[in-house]
């Protein structure tokens, strides 16, 4: 999964990385990824607040 795939679910509704290991598998392994993981769902997050269409 690439951080487009992880930023196109999060524009969908996915909101924390539950959600997003349960909707993709993304996080669910060894967890190495679950903090970048977290970094990009808040980074969409934070720009969609920012930018309210």
């Amino acid at each position: 999964m690439s951080d487009r795939d992880v930023r196109d679910a999060a524009r969908r509704g996915v909101l924390d990385l539950a959600t997003l290991r349960r909707s993709c598998g993304a996080g669910g392994d060894c967890g190495r990824c679950r903090a970048e993981l977290r970094r990009l769902l808040r980074e969409v997050r934070a720009t969609a607040r920012d930018d309210p269409r």
